[in-house]
């Protein structure tokens, strides 16, 4: 599993080497899962969404290579948005968790458990 730690405001500048990462990684691991702990309230330049779109073809290789998603957010928003980001794009779902469930995401993330949602 990969955790991705997200705050503040992103731009072209912190895609770029975030995506580079990806690439590496995505060169020796077939399969992947993810934790994308999102603190705060962060935003995102145009700019970041440009590079991004820059590396489309990176994208869609990560997206056919990821197994689970698991989003930690402090922001409702943010919790809502990647719930409509998963629900967008084709053969991929993301579990949304609020900060308080975080223990259970990991847990989830790590197939200590196949339920997705704490009781």
């Amino acid at each position: 599993a990969v955790a991705i730690v997200a705050e503040g405001h992103f731009t072209a500048a912190d895609v770029a080497p975030a995506l580079e990462r990806i690439a590496a990684i995505l060169d020796t691991t077939p399969q992947l899962d993810i934790l994308a702990d999102v603190h705060g309230s962060p935003s995102v330049a145009l700019s970041a969404v440009v590079e991004e779109l820059k590396h489309l073809p990176l994208i869609i290789r990560l997206i056919r290579a990821i197994d689970r998603v698991a989003i930690v957010a402090d922001a409702e928003w943010v919790r809502t948005a990647s719930r409509i980001e998963s629900a967008l794009i084709p053969g991929l779902h993301y579990e949304v968790f609020a900060r308080k469930d975080e223990a259970y995401a990991r847990a989830w993330l790590l197939r200590e458990t196949d339920r997705p949602r704490p009781d």
